[in-house]
């Protein structure tokens, strides 16, 4: 079973990001240059890899790679 960091390194890989440059306090706008389609895109597939439902209200949580990862474990209860 691949822990939540390693599925979602998966995800951004899927994106278009290399392993080199994910680091937890990695910001999806300033450090990958997501426009707001990416953005979008990166929310769903966090909903289906994770088979979870993120909020609008919540999309101020992910604006960083390690906000993205505690908002799926704290989704999860792994927190």
């Amino acid at each position: 079973m691949q822990s939540i960091e390693e599925e979602f390194t998966q995800i951004l890989n899927f994106m278009g990001i290399p392993n080199d440059q994910i680091r937890n306090e990695a910001s999806f706008s300033k450090d990958f240059d997501f426009d707001e389609s990416q953005f979008i895109c990166l929310v769903l597939y966090l909903g289906i890899f994770f088979r979870i439902s993120v909020k609008e209200s919540e999309y101020a949580e992910i604006d960083t790679v390690g906000g993205a990862i505690n908002l799926v474990k704290k989704k999860l209860d792994f927190c």
